[in-house]
């Protein structure tokens, strides 16, 4: 199961909503998933649209708790490519008026009769507003999996209604931006933080405790690598700057012997010869008297001087 339907499912098992949110809700999923008809007679027959069983529960569920039905809804199923199947629950005509007045979807024309329009009404309640979110989610959004990316987004077929869910999300304390795809207008998403506090605003706990797990780990495992870098790039500048050391020090024996050099050279020249891969730190405690490493690294650095005087 991906991802997005681990998170629609935890979604649609929550019941415990006042009626407001239920509007609220459902108001998404009529801009998020629904398919309108108009008959003959100027009748609007609204149906909610998915292909995923999941969803089309919860729709049915918050038909129910909007109030008294006209007509018991009906189900139709197409069968789509690659064996996908759509379902539509396709309400009565009664039914449909009823929502979008309830909406505030409908608007009387010059002729008088009903038209749908964009919603104008405003959201004030903090708990209406998560409630739109997560009934846009469920109606027409997707989080990727987050082992491989932070991102989610919803899309819609104009760019109204597009608009709208972005002013929500922004109340919400989400920053969200619009973007095209194939004819479509989307909402988008992105970075870890963005994606975990909307998961907690639509109060997918179970999904947010996933992500955060997800999180930790992929910090666990980049720090690891980190250190892990940067030890293999310390530890090659070590053997490097080593094996300079010693070119210097085999030059200026085979050029007049280490004995030329004097005492506190030579003993350092002789034990950097029979320690190639030590550290100065170590070489410096080795020495009589001791040297701190600043101090082995200024006799090194003289060592490679001498070299380069003989051309080294």
């Amino acid at each position: 199961m991906s991802f997005t339907s681990q998170v629609k499912l935890e979604l649609a098992g929550q019941t415990q909503q006042s009626y407001c949110c239920v509007t609220a809700e459902l108001g998404a999923f009529i801009l998020g998933a629904s398919v309108m008809t108009l008959s003959q007679h100027r009748h609007i027959s609204l149906g909610f649209r998915t292909e995923n069983a999941t969803v089309l529960r919860r729709a049915l569920w918050l038909f129910n708790k909007s109030g008294k039905a006209a007509a018991r809804p009906r189900l139709l199923l197409r069968e789509r490519m690659a064996g996908r199947r759509q379902y539509i629950l396709q309400l009565s005509s009664e039914d449909s008026h009823r929502l979008l007045r309830d909406q505030g979807m409908l608007r009387l024309d010059e002729a008088g009769e009903e038209r749908f329009s964009a919603p104008q009404r405003v959201m004030r309640r903090n708990c209406c507003r998560r409630a739109y979110v997560r009934g846009a989610f469920l109606a027409c959004g997707y989080i990727a999996d987050p082992r491989r990316r932070y991102h989610a987004e919803w899309v819609y077929q104009d760019r109204a209604r597009a608009l709208r869910l972005k002013r929500v999300l922004a109340q919400t304390g989400l920053a969200a931006t619009l973007s095209a795809r194939r004819g479509n207008v989307l909402v988008v998403i992105k970075g870890g933080d963005q994606v975990a506090e909307l998961l907690k605003v639509i109060g997918a706990a179970r999904a947010l405790f996933s992500l955060e797990n997800t999180r930790a780990e992929k910090s666990l495992k980049e720090s690891a690598n980190r250190a892990v870098n940067c030890d293999h790039a310390n530890l090659n500048r070590q053997l490097s700057a080593a094996s300079r050391q010693i070119a210097a020090i085999e030059a200026l024996s085979m050029a007049h012997g280490l004995s030329a050099l004097p005492p506190r050279l030579e003993a350092l020249a002789r034990l950097r010869l029979s320690q190639p891969d030590a550290r100065l730190v170590d070489l410096g405690a080795q020495l009589n008297p001791p040297l701190s490493k600043s101090g082995v690294w200024h006799q090194m650095r003289e060592l490679i001087n001498r070299a380069q005087e003989l051309g080294f």
